[in-house]
């Protein structure tokens, strides 16, 4: 039997992205945790307990660090969601 004390209590993904929202540290970086969570809610089913875990705090590191300014020129918020990392074909 497992012990309750020894497990992380359960979670939901809005309150994942909000801890993370409150944890950006500039506007561009608030911009990326929607599509970031969602990311790693999708990737979840194939990774194990402690590699979700693993990519939250992957996702938290980025948004704390004061060298990371990510920016996004000449997009608004509509166009940064909408935009895909792939190439087209």
């Amino acid at each position: 039997m497992i012990d309750d004390t020894t497990l992380i209590p359960p979670v939901s993904w809005a309150t994942v992205e909000t801890i993370l929202l409150r944890m950006a540290t500039t506007e561009d970086k608030r911009l990326m945790v929607r599509h970031l969570v969602e990311g790693t809610r999708k990737q979840s089913p194939f990774l194990t307990s402690e590699g979700v875990l693993a990519e939250l705090f992957y996702l938290a590191s980025a948004l704390l660090d004061s060298d990371y300014k990510p920016s996004f020129p000449n997009l608004s918020t509509f166009d940064a969601s909408s935009s895909s990392s792939a190439s087209p074909p």
